[in-house]
């Protein structure tokens, strides 16, 4: 099963593609590289430590709680889930 940002990266790799009529032998990689395209892992990354960021100075106090690495009363996870709040780390 796909998670839903595997399917967005693999629209932009095949847009990519269609985009520079590059054939297959041509790596996904290759292609950001040349054409200087962050992937979708590597700009979620950057939007979630830009808004991470934000909430320090932010008015409203039970938002800027929310600026700990670890949310309060939150049981342990059982399942290796992967939240945005991992990508700080």
């Amino acid at each position: 099963m796909k998670s839903n940002l595997n399917k967005i990266q693999s629209y932009q790799n095949i847009t990519l593609r269609q985009l520079t009529n590059a054939p297959p032998y041509i790596s996904n990689l290759t292609l950001h590289n040349d054409l200087h395209v962050k992937t979708i892992e590597e700009e979620s990354v950057i939007y979630y430590k830009r808004f991470f960021s934000r909430l320090v100075n932010h008015i409203n106090p039970l938002i800027r709680n929310l600026n700990t690495l670890t949310l309060p009363d939150n049981p342990r996870r059982r399942l290796k889930r992967r939240w945005c709040r991992d990508r700080l780390l």
